[in-house]
C-alpha cells in the first residue's frame, strides 16, 4: 500500500499551507472590516433618523404654538385666510412645509390690501418670521416687474419682514449680512430639548410684536423688529428664463 507524503502531493507542502493560512487570514480581516463598516453605517443611519425625528418634533411643536397664539392674534387685527387652490405636487408640498398656514389678507381703507404670511425655515428647522406688505389698489413694483393688486395677492408679494434680534442689526448691517438673525427660534439649555411650553412662550412673544407690524403696514414706520426690502425688477434675461420655466 503506497504511503502518503508531502513529496507525493506537492500542494500539501509547507509553503502552500502557509500561503493558504495567510489567504484565510486576509479574508477574515476583510470580512471583519466589511461587517464593521456595515454596523457603522447602520449606527450612523439610526443616529441620523433620530435627529430627523427630533427636528420634526420641534418643528411640529412650534407650528402648533403659532397656530394657538400668533394666528388668533392676527385674526383679531382683522386678517382672514386667503382662499387657495389645492395642489398636491412636490413643489406645493415643499411650500406647505415652509408655509403651513395659508396667507392672510385684510382690506385697506384706500382700496388696497394688507398681506401677511408666516414663513418657516426649510428642512424641518424650527424657526419662523412674519412677511407683510401693504399693497395699494393700483398695484406695485415687484421683483418680477409691475404687478396689479390681484397679481400681488396671488403671488404673495411682501416687502416687510420681521427681525428677531434687533440688537444684532447694527453689526449685521456693517457686515452687509443683515438678513441673518431674522428668524424667531426657541432658545433652550444645552442637552435639554425645547418643550411645547417653550414654543408657546416664543409664539406669545412674537404675538406681542404685532403692533410693530401694524404700524409698518398702516404708517410705513419701522420698529426695531421690522425691516423693509427694496423691490426692484430682476434683469430681463432672468425674467425671460423664469417665464420659460413656467408650466404651459
Amino acid at each position: 500500500m503506497p504511503t502518503l507524503s508531502f513529496l507525493s502531493y506537492p500542494w500539501l507542502s509547507g509553503s502552500f499551507l502557509l500561503s493558504l493560512l495567510l489567504l484565510l487570514g486576509v479574508l477574515a480581516v476583510l470580512v471583519a472590516m466589511l461587517r464593521g463598516r456595515r454596523m457603522s453605517f447602520q449606527k450612523k443611519l439610526r443616529a441620523r433618523r433620530a435627529i430627523e425625528r427630533e427636528a420634526k418634533r420641534r418643528k411640529e411643536a412650534l407650528v402648533e404654538s403659532v397656530r394657538r397664539h400668533l394666528v388668533p392674534a392676527l385674526v383679531r387685527q382683522g386678517f382672514v385666510f386667503a382662499p387657495q387652490a389645492i395642489d398636491r405636487n412636490a413643489a406645493e408640498r415643499r411650500a406647505a412645509d415652509i408655509f403651513p398656514f395659508a396667507p392672510m389678507r385684510r382690506a385697506r381703507p384706500d382700496g388696497g390690501v394688507d398681506l401677511v404670511a408666516i414663513q418657516f425655515l426649510t428642512y424641518q428647522r424650527a424657526g419662523f418670521r412674519i412677511n407683510a406688505c401693504a399693497v395699494p389698489k393700483e398695484g406695485m413694483m415687484t421683483d418680477g416687474g409691475p404687478k396689479t393688486l390681484d397679481e400681488c395677492v396671488a403671488l404673495g408679494v411682501h416687502d416687510l419682514e420681521t427681525h428677531a434680534r434687533p440688537w444684532l442689526r447694527p453689526a449685521l448691517r456693517a457686515m452687509r449680512v443683515e438678513p441673518l438673525g431674522q428668524w424667531f427660534s426657541v432658545w433652550h439649555w444645552p442637552f435639554r430639548p425645547p418643550t411645547q411650553g417653550d414654543c408657546n412662550k416664543l409664539a406669545k412673544r412674537v404675538a406681542g410684536l404685532l403692533p410693530e407690524v401694524e404700524t409698518a403696514l398702516r404708517e410705513g414706520t419701522l420698529g426695531p423688529h421690522m425691516r423693509r426690502m427694496v423691490l426692484k425688477p430682476l434683469p430681463a434675461e432672468v425674467l425671460e428664463r423664469i417665464e420659460k420655466l413656467k408650466p404651459e
